[in-house]
């Protein structure tokens, strides 16, 4: 993203195989272990001769290649390490059209929500809406895993910068945002612009060891200034970012989707019933911090545009707490139509949460 004084506008080992009788399909054999690292041998059985052999456990070993799986994020690492940038746009478009039909769940997510920002359209044309929706998502994750490995830099534009210059010298404050353009990348850049470290509030990650390789890549572009944190269970973590926006730390929540077993109520999105986390409106109604409704969208290649909203407080006043959360959370709910309603292919919500299409 820059520096405060940039202008706003601008800103290995592996087992060896018998050299006699050379055979180019142990290629991509051979560089499994690289890709997979120790979680293949960790479920890999030893043969006499001490090589990797076949997985003892063939569905732990399966579990890595699927959607959500460690597979995936290493072989985008491999490609943007790889493959020459002028290449980028056919790759990134063939791997959409794999996703688009054999990641369905997430297809017919997409479309889900499709059908209700767009409830005239005919299904053929959000068809073509979802394959771009995918499209974009592709290239967030691509960009966000260039700006990592690569330390890349981003041009972007600002909506709001007296916004964003306010957050960033908040004492304690919210960043509400949503799964909308690159919000790992955004966090990273946030956090390198304002010399801030900054605590994200995320859902777990299906695979631990996807939840492994994501902390490590953040900590390593951020040098440590960007904090995961998912939201589980525990009783404890509310408590941890309560006591972080009173000691003046920033805390990131996404508030598009809320998953099982975190607090959440009932609210209209879109005219439609949904179900979205009241967790961060809680907590700025203890701490009283504001709410700052803050995006990070894909304009173009290696540029970004950051939407920064005015803030917002929960704050019971003369009314009680459940009140103002709920007024909070219609204000929320308000900002998020008017950002998805005019960038719809960059709404990244890949499970069903209208429930109407659950």
């Amino acid at each position: 993203m820059g520096h405060p004084g940039r202008s706003a506008a601008e800103s290995t080992g592996s087992p060896k195989f018998p050299t006699e009788r050379p055979n180019t399909n142990f290629t991509f054999v051979h560089r499994i272990p690289r890709l997979l690292g120790s979680d293949f041998r960790a479920c890999a059985a030893p043969s006499l001769d001490g090589k990797l052999a076949l997985p003892m456990n063939p569905r732990a070993w399966l579990r890595h290649f699927a959607v959500r799986g460690v597979f995936w994020r290493k072989y985008l690492d491999f490609g943007q390490t790889n493959v020459p940038f002028y290449l980028r746009t056919v790759m990134i478009t063939l791997w959409t059209c794999f996703f688009y039909f054999f990641a369905s769940p997430a297809r017919r997510a997409v479309l889900g929500n499709l059908e209700v920002i767009f409830p005239d359209s005919s299904r053929l044309t959000n068809y073509g809406r979802a394959w771009l929706t995918l499209f974009h998502f592709a290239w967030t994750i691509s960009d966000a895993a260039d700006h990592k490995l690569a330390k890349t830099e981003f041009r972007y534009t600002v909506e709001g910068a007296e916004n964003l210059d306010a957050l960033g010298a908040a004492r304690g404050a919210i960043l509400l945002t949503a799964h909308m353009g690159s919000y790992d990348l955004g966090a990273a850049l946030f956090a390198d612009r304002y010399q801030r470290a900054i605590r994200m509030v995320r859902a777990p990650e299906a695979d631990e060891n996807t939840a492994r390789h994501v902390d490590e890549s953040l900590a390593r572009a951020t040098a440590g200034a960007v904090k995961v944190d998912y939201n589980r269970s525990e009783m404890s973590l509310p408590f941890e970012l309560l006591n972080a926006l009173r000691a003046g730390e920033i805390v990131s929540v996404l508030g598009d989707r809320a998953i099982a077993g975190s607090s959440q109520r009932e609210t209209r999105l879109f005219g439609e019933l949904v179900r979205l986390p009241d967790g961060p409106f809680i907590l700025a109604c203890a701490a009283q911090a504001p709410i700052y409704p803050v995006f990070i969208l894909r304009a173009s290649f290696h540029h970004y545009k950051i939407i920064a909203g005015e803030p917002f407080y929960c704050r019971r006043s003369d009314a009680s707490r459940e009140a103002a959360v709920e007024h909070a959370l219609a204000n929320w709910c308000r900002t998020l139509e008017q950002v998805i309603a005019s960038n719809w292919s960059q709404w990244f919500s890949l499970v069903p949460i209208f429930r109407l299409h659950e």
